[in-house]
């Protein structure tokens, strides 16, 4: 009984975590981003791009754990351009 209950109260703190985006995809991301830098051509920007494409490269040859790294960077240099992340 007693693990039946830890299983659902388990269950209901993963909720919240996966309903924040925490499983979006690489292509959701990815446009998001590229919505955020519309019209910004400057380093952080120009970074944040290139970082996105080598993420669908690993995501193409199926390393997606290095795939999420890579949009997580791109994201970070999308922010510092001045887009909201």
């Amino acid at each position: 009984m007693k693990a039946i209950l830890l299983l659902f109260t388990l269950f209901a703190f993963a909720l919240p975590a996966t309903s924040a985006g925490f499983f979006a995809s690489l292509d959701e991301r990815a446009d998001a981003m590229n919505a955020q830098l519309e019209g910004k051509s400057d380093y952080h920007a120009y970074l944040a791009r290139e970082l996105a494409d080598i993420a669908f490269e690993e995501k193409s040859q199926h390393d997606t754990g290095v795939a999420k790294e890579f949009m997580s960077m791109a994201e970070e240099h999308a922010a510092q351009s001045g887009g909201a992340k």
